[in-house]
Parts: structure tokens; C-alpha cells; sequence
């Protein structure tokens, strides 16, 4: 009887044949726009946790070299329904951070998804945040605190 207990039970796990629900999965189409010029790359941070934005551990990512100046897409796939919010930056000696100058300003572009701002820094995830639940077009404006054209030293 143990033995045909056993086996019933191996038996419904090997013949069930419902398909489990697998995640949705969409793509980001991302427009960076007021790029100054094609010195080094634009790069997109996608988070999706309000602790670690926009300074922490990203979810997802791109970074595009750049041709020319003005507008950029990044595309990111495979993102799963949720809420997100995007870090954008042009690092244009492509050092991998955003330069500073003495008094802790940036020197290079940044922007952030809904062309969020805060208060003497970085805005919060909420005023940044945007729901996925399909292909998503963004648009992201960079701006530069030292002019379009100012300084990057």
C-alpha cells in the first residue's frame, strides 16, 4: 500500500501537464533628449525599488555611445509589469559616474523619468515613478546645472 501511495503521487506530479502562468515581459523605449554633444555615452538606469534610487543597486540598464548630440534611444527588454524609475546621464568622458565640480554640482547631464526634479537634489522614486503593464515610450530630458554648453571641469 506504501508503495502504490508512493506512486500515485509520483504519478499526478509526472502527468500534470497544466503549463504554469509564465511573467509578462515588456520593452522600455527610452528617448534621451537635449544630449549637448557626442563626447562619450548616455546612460539609463532603471530601479525599481524607492530605497536604492537613484543612487543604488539598479534593476535593469543600457548605455549607448554616442554619434552625435540632441536625441538618443535606449531600448531595455524583458522588464516585468511593475513601477520603475529611470536615472539618465550623458557621461561624457565616459568615467562611469557623474563628475562633480568643488561645490558638488554636477558637471554633466542628467535627467530623470517624468522630467522629475527635487529640492536641492535628486527627486524621490515617487516623483519619478511610472507603471509598466505593456511596451512603454519614454522621454527623459537631460539637463546640464553649468549651461547647455557650460563648462564640464
Amino acid at each position: 500500500m506504501k508503495y502504490l501511495v508512493t506512486f500515485l503521487i509520483i504519478s499526478l506530479g509526472l502527468f500534470n501537464t497544466e503549463k504554469q502562468p509564465t511573467e509578462k515581459k515588456y520593452t522600455l523605449t527610452i528617448t534621451i533628449n537635449n544630449v549637448k554633444d557626442s563626447s562619450g555615452s548616455v546612460g539609463v538606469a532603471l530601479f525599481d525599488e524607492s530605497s536604492e534610487f537613484p543612487d543604488g543597486e539598479i534593476f535593469n540598464g543600457a548605455e549607448k555611445s554616442l554619434k552625435s548630440g540632441g536625441s538618443i534611444e535606449i531600448i531595455i527588454e524583458d522588464v516585468p509589469a511593475g513601477d520603475y524609475a529611470i536615472a539618465a546621464m550623458h557621461d561624457s568622458n565616459d568615467s562611469a559616474e557623474i563628475d562633480m565640480n568643488s561645490e558638488g554640482m554636477p558637471t554633466e547631464g542628467f535627467g530623470f523619468s517624468n522630467n522629475a526634479m527635487g529640492d536641492m537634489g535628486p527627486p524621490s522614486f515617487d516623483q519619478a515613478a511610472f507603471t509598466v503593464d505593456g511596451d512603454k515610450e519614454l522621454e527623459v530630458n537631460l539637463i546640464y546645472l553649468l549651461g547647455r554648453y557650460g563648462s564640464s571641469k
